[in-house]
Order: C-alpha cells, then sequence, then structure tokens
C-alpha cells in the first residue's frame, strides 16, 4: 500500500503550537527568501474567486513556486457522484488526460486511501509516494511518472470544501517536499479557507440573482441598469429584446436612445432626477414614468427608479438607476394557452380541466368570452358554461380576480 504521511496543522487549543509554527514558518520564509512568492500567490488567491476558472492562475503559481509538474484543486461536492470540479495546470506538453487517472483513482483506489477526500479533515496535510508494497498503484505511478503528491484540505463554513494537490515527477534528484515546501502550504491554508468562503457566497449571490432574473424575464419586464453617469452597465434578456424590436429605441455609446425627441428629455429628467435624490439618500422618491411610441408605433413604457444605496460600494459601475421596460403592445409569452406546462399546472393548482385551464389564460390575458371562444374554436355557450365552473372552482366572482389571481400564482414559473 502507499505510504502516507499526516502533517496536520497543530491543534487550535494548543496555543504554543500554533506560535511554534508561525514562527518556525517566518524563519523558514526568511532563510529561503519565499516572502515575494507568498505573497504572488496570496494575490493570485483572492484574484481566483471572482474569475472565470477559479484557480486557475494560483493552480499555475503554485506548481511553479513549488518546481511541480502539476496542481490541481478540487472543488468538492458529491463524492459519491464524483461530480467534482477540477481545475489544473502542467507543465508545457503535458498530454495526460487527468480526468481519467482521476476516474481511475476513484474506481479502483480511492476506498483504500486514508487521504480520500470524504475522510481528510480541514487543515489535514498529507504527503504520499509510491511503494514496493502495492503493485497495482506503483504500476500507475510509474506509468504516470508520479514521484511525490502533497493533499491538503480546505473547507468553509458554508460546508464547500476543496483540495490541493501537487504532483512531483522524477525529473528532479530528490522529489520529496521539503519543510520550505510544507510552510508554504501552511501558510497558505487559511487564505485558500477564506477565499473558499467569499468563493461560496459569490456562487450563492449569482444563484438568486439568476432565479429573481429568470422571474424578472418570465413576466416580460426589461431591466436596465444605469451608472452615475447614466450610462448602461447591464441590461437583462427582456429589455435587449424590446431593444432589438422596436426601432424607437437604441444603445449608442452606452446610453439610451430614444427617437421621440420629447420621450428622450422626459428620460434624461427622469434619469437625472432619481440619480440625484440616490446621491441624497432620499427613498422619498417615486418612480418617474416615460411614455414612447403608441398609435402607429410600439408602446413602450419606460419607468425609472434609484436603485438601493450601497453605502460601501461607490464605483463608476455601482448601479444607480434602473429603467424597467415593458413593450405593452407585446404578447406575453408567459400567458400564451399553448404553454403547455401552464395548462397543466394550472389545472393542478384549481382542479380545472384543460379546456377550463385554458380559457382561463385566455381570460387571464385579457381576452373576452367571445373572444376566448373564437381562438378556442368553441361556440360561445360553452365558453360561458366553462367560465362559471372555474370561478366556482377558483372561488372568484369576476374576470378581474381570475386575472389577479392568476397573474400571482406559480402556474407560469418555468
Amino acid at each position: 500500500m502507499t505510504r502516507k504521511k499526516d502533517t496536520s496543522w497543530p491543534s487550535p487549543d494548543n496555543e504554543h503550537a500554533d506560535g511554534d509554527a508561525i514562527e518556525q514558518t517566518d524563519r523558514i520564509f526568511k532563510e529561503t527568501g519565499m516572502n515575494d512568492t507568498f505573497s504572488d500567490l496570496l494575490g493570485l488567491i483572492y484574484e481566483g474567486v471572482s474569475a472565470e476558472v477559479p484557480w486557475q492562475g494560483f493552480a499555475e503559481g503554485l506548481r511553479v513556486a513549488l518546481d511541480a509538474r502539476n496542481a490541481f484543486i478540487t472543488l468538492h461536492h458529491d463524492h459519491e457522484s464524483g461530480n467534482d470540479v477540477f481545475v489544473g495546470a502542467g507543465e508545457p506538453g503535458d498530454e495526460v488526460d487527468w480526468l481519467a487517472v482521476e476516474s481511475t483513482y476513484r474506481a479502483e483506489f480511492m476506498k483504500d486511501d486514508p487521504f480520500r477526500p470524504c475522510s481528510m479533515e480541514p487543515g489535514q496535510l498529507g504527503l504520499m509516494e509510491s511503494s514496493e508494497a502495492d503493485a497495482r498503484k506503483r504500476t500507475l505511478f510509474e506509468h504516470l511518472q508520479i514521484a511525490r503528491t502533497l493533499r491538503i484540505c480546505i473547507a468553509e463554513p458554508g460546508g464547500l470544501r476543496c483540495w490541493v494537490d501537487v504532483i512531483r515527477n522524477f525529473a528532479r534528484p530528490d522529489p520529496s517536499f521539503t519543510p520550505a515546501d510544507l510552510a508554504l502550504i501552511r501558510a497558505l491554508q487559511p487564505h485558500l479557507a477564506r477565499a473558499l468562503g467569499l468563493y461560496a457566497q459569490l456562487k450563492r449571490q449569482e444563484a438568486e440573482k439568476a432565479i429573481y432574473e429568470s422571474i424578472v424575464d418570465h413576466f416580460a419586464l426589461g431591466c436596465i441598469l444605469l451608472n452615475e453617469n447614466a450610462e448602461v452597465i447591464h441590461i437583462n434578456r427582456v429589455a435587449s429584446s424590446v431593444i432589438e424590436r422596436s426601432p424607437d429605441i437604441r444603445l449608442s455609446n452606452k446610453h439610451l436612445a430614444l427617437a421621440d425627441r420629447s420621450a428622450q428629455l422626459l428620460l434624461n429628467e427622469a434619469v437625472t432626477k432619481v440619480i440625484a435624490a440616490r446621491s441624497r439618500a432620499d427613498t422619498g422618491v417615486s418612480g418617474e414614468l416615460v411614455r414612447l411610441g403608441g398609435l402607429q408605433h410600439r408602446l413602450i413604457g419606460m419607468l425609472v427608479y434609484p436603485t438601493p444605496v450601497q453605502h460601501y460600494y461607490r464605483s463608476g459601475q455601482a448601479p444607480c438607476a434602473v429603467i424597467y421596460v415593458s413593450d405593452l403592445t407585446a404578447n406575453l409569452e408567459a400567458l400564451r394557452p399553448t404553454h403547455t406546462q401552464s395548462l397543466a399546472r394550472l389545472g393542478q393548482l384549481f382542479g380545472l380541466t384543460r379546456q377550463e385551464a385554458a380559457l382561463a389564460l385566455f381570460l387571464a390575458y385579457g381576452n373576452t368570452i367571445t373572444e376566448a371562444a373564437q381562438q378556442m374554436g368553441i361556440a360561445e355557450t360553452a365558453a360561458r358554461n366553462y367560465s362559471k365552473k372555474i370561478y366556482a372552482k377558483m372561488d372568484i366572482a369576476s374576470q378581474a380576480d381570475l386575472i389577479r389571481l392568476v397573474l400571482r400564482c406559480v402556474s407560469f414559473l418555468r
């Protein structure tokens, strides 16, 4: 079996051990001149939180700093499913399929590995090397030219874990990890834990943002965010679609440009007013409504509001105003009776038959009984009979009640 060593952190209740470890790390850093390396890696750790591929730069920086063949970061989700996310860095020309290697390891060796991810404690550090005793693993290590590996477990309070693995091959006369190498990893560990916590928080916020945006998109409400200079800094999918369909509104040099000059002046005034109100932290300002088009053109409503003040965020890219955009002449896709899921969910929620659910959607969309009957291809008397059953099952008395209830229910959520 592969020989392993456990070099865990000193116990947190042993202050003398912690102090000795810090002093030892400081001494090693001074003797080896690793202070600059440590500082560079710290920057890469915290930059990696918001990178497109998290900690890709840190993996490469750590590989170079430890003169290693590979460095891997595993973001752990479920040790049983194997759906972890791997971020790796390797020497130029490394053509090994490390995902396939990891798959083989999980299938054949993980269950016997005391340093398998699910068994390691936060802060625990393990060293592994090939051994004559385990022929299968020795064969794999020799095939991959693995001489030594180092692994450390990182965790954040919310439950997300990651593992950092560093691999050395036989290119070095002595591939062992030195006290200086271990001191560097130990000094980086608390920063990796903090960065992992920031990463988890950021991902939770991104998930919440995506959910809220999908709900806004679903009800065909466009959102455009402006900074303090009235420049567009974010635009959601619905607003982009409205701009694409309408010849009367476009983006020009990061600003909204309207074909109607009077509407443009009103929009400019509204934006200036709400941004000024926000800078004064005036919470009593109501939204400013601007109407664009009508009659021969698409009727677009724009409602301008100040965004909530973020006291610790002052930046040229900070959202200062939001423009809610609605194309009042467009059909709301979420309310189309042909939407199969909406029909099924509405029927399930209120105990309606498929025909009753279809009629309820047409009425919620604003159609009269006559118009709904024509679109459904049924007699008006049949539609009226259906409507009576709908009202009874939904315990309502009017089409206005139906509209309110249907629009507020969850039947339209995708």
